[in-house]
């Protein structure tokens, strides 16, 4: 079992400490013990007495319970694959209309596997920053890294692909200004102590004529770990 308190123990115990005193420290019980009265009268603060006491008990009790609370205990299970938040994870997503083709699982879009297999990920990863980057005609940073990754995984189920009525044909060369601006961004944000890992997600399809891919290599001074998740098969998406 361990603890992961929300306010520090040596903060809240002060804080538990100074209520009780002021739990304990009750005027109308100092007057009674104090004050001199005939026996009918000692009887009715016996029972005030009584009554304040269960009240004061009471009080304490809660603030014992709220000092335990905030303990968090946990107890691990042995199958959390958490990372810590050292940890940034970048999706560079590929959007573009090859994306709506209809052989993941069988005769569902791609997309739907990616934005599966990345909220996966989150999941496994949950403890890490986040950040998503889109690309089609354009490309763009749908959100900075972030902790908050039910904000990551809403994200993800947002992604919307490009029209196929305005597509100008998929290049991943327009993709590489803003993902290493990005990865160069984090490094430095993070002092160089940020481990990034990046999933690369795409069907592989370079549909621009003419257009011939580009080295990324010189982002690999940034980049801790990652994957290239491809998404297609041989019959739809010869590149994937």
């Amino acid at each position: 079992m361990i603890i992961n308190p929300i306010i520090p123990v040596w903060l809240m115990s002060i804080i538990c400490i100074i209520l009780i005193i002021l739990v304990i420290y009750n005027k109308q019980i100092k007057d009674i013990i104090l004050k001199k009265s005939d026996y009918i009268e000692k009887k009715k603060n016996s029972e005030v007495l009584k009554h304040t006491f269960i009240k004061s008990g009471i009080k304490i009790a809660i603030i014992v319970l709220l000092f335990l609370i905030n303990l968090r205990f946990m107890v691990p299970n042995g199958e959390s694959t958490a990372l810590t938040s050292d940890y940034s994870v970048l999706f560079v997503i590929d959007t573009s209309v090859s994306m709506k083709a209809l052989d993941y699982d069988g005769n569902k879009e791609r997309i739907e596997g990616v934005i599966n297999d990345c909220c996966y990920i989150v999941d496994e990863l949950a403890n890490s920053r986040f950040s998503i980057i889109t690309f089609g005609d354009t490309a763009r940073r749908v959100i900075p890294f972030t902790t908050d990754s039910d904000m990551v995984q809403a994200e993800l189920k947002a992604i919307t692909l490009e029209d196929d009525y305005y597509a100008k044909g998929t290049s991943m060369n327009i993709v590489k200004d803003v993902f290493e601006k990005t990865l160069e961004s984090e490094s430095k944000k993070r002092n160089d102590d940020s481990k990034i890992i990046v999933f690369f997600v795409t069907d592989g399809e370079i549909t621009k004529e003419g257009e011939i891919l580009e080295s990324f290599s010189s982002m690999s001074k940034y980049i801790y770990n990652g994957a290239v998740l491809g998404y297609g098969t041989r019959s739809r998406g010869q590149n994937a």
